[in-house]
């Protein structure tokens, strides 16, 4: 009767120590799914200037950010911070709030829409064709839009039929999931990013001061 005492007691002692155990790993692994690291994702979405565009804020170590938006001609280098699950952007006056991984609300109200998006590990772009409607200078005209992107890290557009990188140009990646390109002798800038399977676009023209503006299907 002692011997089943004692085994009766170590075996409450053993499930009491694996309780414990078993409780600050769940602890420990709550914490770490916590840790909200924005330099391994970036924000993306619909802007309103004057009229619709396309954005990107690309998050960098150091608490460094760049933005870009209507194609490129908008652009500029800020601080961030995030805590409390705000991040903030002090130079470019906006504020989002993120919530289990998603943006829910944005302090401008000139962000019309926003997704967080982790970097992809690989380029995003590389051999995926999109097509879909654009609109020139905030004009919803119904012109279509494709633009196909090569392993060799060059892309060509099309708008209404009319090529406009030739055989390809060049495509600079800003992460994996967002680009940039200068293309044509009359300074055309491009600004690509992907946020949910789709490509948001924009396109500044300097030579006519005409804006491109769309989301685009993957084909």
């Amino acid at each position: 009767m002692k011997s089943l005492k004692y085994i009766f007691t170590k075996t409450l002692f053993i499930f009491a120590v694996w309780a414990v155990f078993a409780s600050c790993k769940k602890d420990k692994d709550a914490t770490k799914e916590d840790v909200f690291d924005p330099t391994q994702y970036y924000i993306t979405g619909e802007g309103v200037d004057s009229y619709s565009t396309s954005y990107a804020i690309v998050l960098k170590p150091n608490a460094l950010g760049h933005f870009s938006a209507r194609g490129g001609i908008q652009n500029a280098s800020f601080n961030y911070i995030y805590e409390g699950g705000a991040l903030k952007a002090e130079n470019i006056g906006v504020a989002f709030t993120i919530v289990n991984g998603a943006v829910t609300s944005s302090s401008n109200p000139n962000y019309k829409s926003y997704y967080l998006q982790k970097i992809p590990d690989a380029d995003a772009f590389s051999g995926r064709n999109f097509r879909g409607t654009i609109a020139t200078n905030g004009l919803v005209n119904g012109k279509t839009c494709s633009i196909k992107f090569t392993a060799a890290k060059k892309f060509t557009v099309s708008i209404d039929g009319f090529g406009q990188t030739g055989n390809g140009a060049d495509y600079t990646l800003q992460n994996n999931g967002v680009a940039t390109a200068n293309t044509g002798n009359e300074g055309r800038l491009h600004l690509m990013s992907i946020a949910n399977g789709k490509l948001y676009y924009s396109q500044y023209n300097a030579a006519g001061n005409t804006h491109y503006y769309g989301l685009l299907k993957a084909e």
